[in-house]
């Protein structure tokens, strides 16, 4: 049988942490993804000109599309960092404990800070480089960086919550989660901020 692109992903881990691409989703190329990472239904990762690097416990949710560009930098998105739903990023390099807001677009050679909240919408051009743990609104067209206002905790929450969720769907699970599991999440979560030199 003839090699495919998607013989080419690279996944690191095992066990409960071994890396989760959706059946309905597409990574194919120059991909590695390391423990704890997850790509959701009707998302895209292609990395036929260059390499993309899903960092641990990241999350790509449904419908994103990340792309690269030989001419560019690689994709990178470090750990804890969570890239919510039909957002696209092409050629960027994302910090870890970013959230990438739901249609959010980041374009080529953007570099986005640790701890950084971009909101839903926001369009990134290409070269920006967004500060460390700034909050970054998009209005009228226009964006509007506030330092020092992210909430980065609530981002590696997130990612804690969709590693759960792949265990979830492994077993067919379905339902809320307790508030127990939710403050267990808090309380590991402000332990991994302070490893990360977030709080």
């Amino acid at each position: 049988m003839a090699k495919s692109w998607q013989d080419s992903v690279v996944l690191r881990g095992a066990g409960e942490l071994a890396p989760f691409i959706h059946p309905a989703a597409v990574g194919e190329g120059m991909v590695e993804m390391e423990e704890g990472s997850s790509v959701w239904g009707g998302a895209v990762i292609r990395a036929d000109m260059n390499h993309t690097r899903l960092g641990r416990y990241v999350n790509v949710q449904d419908n994103c599309v990340l792309h690269v560009d030989f001419r560019s930098i690689p994709t990178e998105i470090g750990d804890y960092s969570l890239v919510g739903h039909q957002a696209m990023i092409h050629n960027a390099k994302i910090g870890r404990a970013c959230l990438i807001g739901i249609q959010s677009v980041i374009l080529e050679g953007a570099e986005i800070g640790d701890g950084a909240m971009i909101t839903a919408g926001c369009l990134i051009r290409g070269g920006t480089k967004i500060p460390p743990r700034a909050l970054v609104i998009q209005k009228d067209g226009k964006l509007i960086i506030k330092e020092g206002a992210a909430r980065s905790l609530m981002t590696i929450v997130g990612s804690l919550e969709y590693a759960a969720l792949v265990q979830r769907y492994r077993s067919g699970e379905v339902g809320t989660f307790s508030k127990e599991t939710d403050a267990e999440w808090k309380a590991e979560a402000k332990r991994i901020q302070v490893e990360l030199g977030l709080k």
